[in-house]
């Protein structure tokens, strides 16, 4: 969420001239990113009394910045419409946080639907792009259509090499394809790129686990908890040595001498 508004506030910042709907929008984006509940009721004043759809976008954001997903969705979705209408640029990007929405709020179908309209402008560059196919490799694969993912993911590692949550899905969807020398290739970059990410650990030790190599697999999951001992990662790197070590055999015992 946070990449998105460094992005808006940098399109209106190179506005030449700021018309009053710009620097609202502005301070706008600025409020929902520190307190968005209030940024909620007045962006939403703001979209009644015509603000258009800057107004509709900040309020969308703001949605989904206070985890509001599923309202977000048809907020920032009508954004990206009437931007359209508008010839404003940033529709691409509206539509492609409508996108990230819908995932959020488990709606695969919608998210593909706007982020091939994100994907279909010319107006993203490469890095946003790539963010873009994660995003629809995401929902791609949450509707059973694996080989269309994995397609999604490649395109995504084309067009931007150091996008580590790229090369990170890639991994996990490669291992649960039981594409294991795939998912080692892929999990090895993404650790390069991403060394104190959880996640990353965390799929490291998946992927060593499916391998058959325990070891690894316990260290990565050690990993995971030293890096972030609070985080999600952690708890299910938790429950997965606690699975290991009740599946490992106990060393036997030495006799007693008499």
């Amino acid at each position: 969420m946070l990449n998105l508004l460094s992005l808006l506030l940098q399109l209106a910042a190179t506005q030449p001239l700021p018309t009053l709907d710009e620097l609202q929008f502005e301070e706008c984006l600025t409020l929902a990113s520190k307190d968005p509940a209030s940024a909620i009721s007045s962006a939403s004043l703001w979209a009644q009394q015509n603000g258009g759809h800057l107004a509709r976008a900040c309020h969308g954001f703001a949605l989904a910045t206070d985890f509001k997903f599923d309202l977000a969705v048809p907020v920032l979705s009508e954004a990206a419409t009437l931007a359209e209408a508008k010839g404003d640029p940033r529709a691409a990007r509206f539509w492609a946080q409508a996108g990230n929405a819908a995932i959020a709020a488990d709606q695969p179908d919608v998210a593909v639907d706007a982020l091939t309209k994100a994907l279909a402008s010319k107006n993203l560059d490469n890095n946003e792009r790539a963010d873009s196919e994660v995003d629809r490799a995401r929902a791609l694969v949450a509707l059973g259509k694996n080989a269309d993912g994995e397609a999604a993911l490649a395109t995504a590692r084309q067009l931007s090499p150091e996008n580590g949550a790229a090369w990170l899905l890639s991994a996990t969807l490669a291992r649960r394809l039981n594409k294991l020398p795939d998912a080692l290739t892929f999990i090895q970059t993404s650790a390069a790129l991403l060394p104190s990410d959880p996640a990353v650990a965390l799929e490291a030790g998946n992927i060593a686990i499916a391998a058959g190599d325990d070891n690894t697999a316990r260290k990565q999951w050690e990993q995971t908890i030293t890096i972030a001992p609070n985080s999600r990662q952690a708890l299910t790197a938790a429950a997965q040595l606690a699975a290991l070590a009740a599946a490992t055999p106990a060393p036997a015992s030495e006799p007693q001498s008499r």
